[in-house]
């Protein structure tokens, strides 16, 4: 794992640890609410920065990198849903998923009933943003491995939450400012190989529907949501 150093919300900074081969943070005690807001921001971009990187799936038992424990697997609630980690038994910190950070962080939120149908009449089958399984939209809207539900990166919940979180670092000058973000989000369109969708409805159809053929053309299959997204969203941060 690699240790950095994010800004606290208070003052001087915290110790994250990310691991990008198994796409996870460890943060130790607390170390998760004390991150400042800009420091969210810039997790958030190392994410989409590292977003082509190699895989590796994670062992089946992890253990704590301090007192070297087994971690046990735990479920928090946030305003976005349900959100899981491993956390330690000793209390010494957690390892949280990408996904679920980005969950617990309000980047990421389930798709309603209305936006679950409108994807299943373009795609069968999609992966999972979890664990990288396959989900077989016909019959399920989670995932039947790791149960997590099938999540999309929101663009409406980015918008507002990084607005609060640049008005809050003004003074820093760090981040995209609310009005570079408005702008980049009109002007963001995605795109996919051979045939493209553009639906109406702004771009959270986009990103709903982003590399998804035409019907009679077959199922795009492996298609990531919430990767989707990160990519959409993270072209802010390359200028």
């Amino acid at each position: 794992m690699q240790p950095q150093q994010f800004e606290r919300h208070d003052d001087g900074t915290v110790r994250v640890d990310l691991c990008f081969a198994c796409a996870g943070i460890w943060f130790d005690h607390l170390a998760s609410v004390q991150l400042a807001p800009v420091a969210v921001i810039t997790l958030f971009k190392e994410i989409y920065t590292h977003k082509d990187d190699a895989r590796q799936p994670r062992t089946a038992q992890l253990q704590c990198p301090r007192c070297e424990n087994a971690l046990v697997q735990s479920f928090d609630l946030g305003k976005a849903g349900r959100f899981t980690y491993l956390r330690c038994p000793k209390g010494d910190g957690r390892f949280t998923p990408f996904f679920q950070f980005l969950r617990e962080k309000q980047f990421v939120r389930s798709l309603n009933l209305v936006e679950l149908q409108r994807v299943r009449t373009q795609v069968r089958q999609i992966t999972c943003s979890e664990c990288g399984a396959p989900i077989d939209l016909e019959h399920s809207s989670e995932c039947k491995y790791c149960h997590a539900p099938v999540s999309f990166l929101d663009p409406d919940a980015v918008e507002k939450a990084v607005k609060l979180w640049s008005a809050a670092e003004d003074r820093r000058h760090l981040g995209p400012t609310p009005e570079a973000l408005g702008d980049a989000l009109m002007r963001l369109q995605l795109s996919s190989p051979g045939k493209s969708v553009q639906p109406s409805g702004g771009l959270t159809d986009r990103i709903l529907m982003a590399g998804v053929e035409t019907p009679g053309s077959g199922p795009r299959l492996g298609l990531d949501l919430v990767a989707t997204g990160i990519h959409a969203i993270g072209h802010l941060f390359d200028t």
